[in-house]
């Protein structure tokens, strides 16, 4: 009997499109707990939801769109680029850039080097068919850096490094699969022209990205809206209309998109949580989204066929390329400059966390839109090395930080969210504290603290329990503070809150000793009576 194939390429009724888009929506959503609890990446289980849908699934949904995925990838793409950057501190992102942009340039062009010769070496790829699948796959995948590296402990100036590579290395990956393709079905490429428009598109994205940027920032601070929930709309629309701008003036998109969020992340910003919270919510819609369809555009029967090489190019990929792209770069660093040095530890975790993720697979639909020779098998390659390669890593990057000794325990998510709502005065801001044992201000009572000028505890979080903040209540370890500051952000904790009692009870000890010695101490005539007999 033959099985009933729906078709979304055949319209069906809005009834039962929409029944199985949300179903499908749902089961992923769902399905994060079940990423959080055992530390698969998301990626893994959205595709694989899409892969059991689609062709070779129990709902056999017959997808072949690739226009329609990758425009709705690059869309996603860049929603979650923004995303990003609105999450992104400044002076994280001015410390890391360097090596990070490096990274996404330098290191971009040796991976496909890398990888293109042993796709040549080791596959039936041709030489130029090898490099564009290096290209296709030189690229780590922001929304699994930033959600695989969220609560692992790592060190600063390493999830800079590495969020802001993710952010960055989009705009290289993408010119270098455009112009491979093209170059392809001409026959030959320019060398000189790739570099030369490479820094062209990266120049005028980051600028367009500055000016789209202040200006989305004073239009969300000085126009009045009635109704808070259309500022979201408007930084999302500001956002999306950099992105396309940038794009037709022959600049990068992706950068400028990304540097919009930057800008508005951190700028005083009215409704800054309103649209922050909003925006968390549109990228975990977009990647849920992305990844769906290109799960969809899977064929499982044709995986066999791409097995052998598609391991064989992880292994390269993964233990070869991306360690030899990143120890080079950090030594070619060294070498210009001493700012910038990396531990063999840290170059080691920096190569293992370079995650793949959708952007691989969003770009090998370009060669398959632009007729190239053997682009699904190429296709198919990239998805068997982007699953393998991200389920690997990771499982594996948490684990990895703490045998390097380059994770710490980081304090739980506090369960309760307090926010200022509407347009809250420029500098003022919620700030929550959660209270280690080691907290020098755990067992002392509010009153009996100096809280600087313009900062309140607004609440305690005890358990289950809220707790209201009086004269006579003792801190706890354990406890979540809330703190409301009319301060600019870098005063707003108060340092009682943030230091150790270890060296509190040190200050302590030093000032008694202090104390008793200047209440022992003889007087200047004693003392020199005394020294003379």
């Amino acid at each position: 009997m033959v099985r009933e194939r729906w078709s979304i390429v055949v319209p069906l009724g809005m009834d039962v499109f929409v029944v199985v888009a949300a179903l499908l929506m749902l089961i992923a959503i769902l399905s994060t707990r079940f990423t959080q609890r055992f530390g698969l990446p998301a990626l893994v289980l959205f595709v694989g939801i899409g892969v059991l849908a689609g062709s070779g699934g129990p709902l056999g949904i017959d997808f072949s769109d690739y226009g329609l995925s990758l425009n709705v990838g690059m869309l996603a793409l860049a929603i979650i680029l923004f995303s990003g950057g609105l999450d992104t501190r400044e002076r994280l992102f001015r410390a890391s850039i360097v090596p990070a942009a490096l990274l996404a340039t330098f290191g971009v062009v040796l991976k496909m080097v890398i990888v293109g010769l042993a796709a040549w070496w080791f596959t039936p790829l041709d030489l130029m068919s090898g490099m564009l699948l290096g290209a296709v796959l030189a690229p780590t995948d922001a929304a699994a850096v930033f959600g695989v590296l969220k609560g692992r402990g790592l060190p600063a100036r390493l999830r800079g490094v590495l969020e802001a590579e993710s952010g960055t290395n989009d705009p290289v990956a993408i010119y270098l699969t455009i112009a491979l393709s093209t170059a392809i079905g001409v026959g030959s490429v320019d060398g000189w022209g790739l570099v030369g428009g490479v820094v062209l598109q990266l120049t005028i994205g980051a600028v367009l990205g500055v000016l789209f940027g202040r200006a989305l920032v004073w239009l969300i601070n000085n126009v009045s809206i009635d109704a808070f929930g259309l500022y979201p709309i408007l930084a999302l629309a500001g956002a999306m209309l950099a992105f396309s701008a940038s794009n037709l003036l022959y600049g990068n998109g992706f950068l400028s998109v990304y540097v919009v969020g930057l800008m508005l992340g951190n700028a005083h910003l009215v409704h800054r949580h309103t649209i922050a919270s909003f925006m968390d919510g549109v990228a975990w819609g977009a990647q849920i989204s992305m990844f769906l369809l290109l799960g969809l555009l899977v064929f499982p029967s044709q995986i066999p066929d791409v097995i052998g090489g598609a391991l064989l190019i992880t292994v390269v990929l993964t233990f070869v390329a991306r360690p030899l792209a990143v120890f080079a770069t950090f030594w070619l660093l060294r070498r210009a400059t001493r700012r910038y040095r990396f531990s063999v530890r840290e170059s080691t975790l920096v190569s293992w966390a370079g995650l793949k993720g959708a952007v691989p697979i969003i770009l090998a639909i370009v060669p398959l839109l632009q007729g190239v020779p053997q682009a699904q098998t190429i296709f198919n390659m990239v998805f068997v090395v982007v699953v393998v390669g991200t389920l690997i890593q990771g499982w594996t990057v948490g684990p990895l930080a703490k045998w390097l000794r380059l994770s710490r325990s980081e304090p739980p998510r506090p369960p309760l969210r307090l926010e200022l709502g509407g347009a809250a005065p420029a500098g003022a801001a919620v700030y929550d504290v959660y209270l280690e044992a080691s907290r020098r201000v755990v067992g002392q009572r509010l009153r009996d603290l100096a809280l600087p000028d313009g900062v309140v505890v607004a609440a305690i979080l005890r358990g289950e329990r809220l707790v209201t903040p009086k004269g006579d209540t003792v801190f706890e370890a354990g406890d979540h503070v809330y703190f409301i500051s009319s301060d600019d952000g870098i005063t707003g904790i108060p340092p009682a809150f943030t230091g150790s009692r270890v060296g509190f009870d040190r200050l302590e000890a030093s000032a008694r000793e202090r104390e008793r010695a200047s209440v022992e101490a003889p007087t200047e005539t004693e003392g020199a009576g005394e020294s003379r007999d």
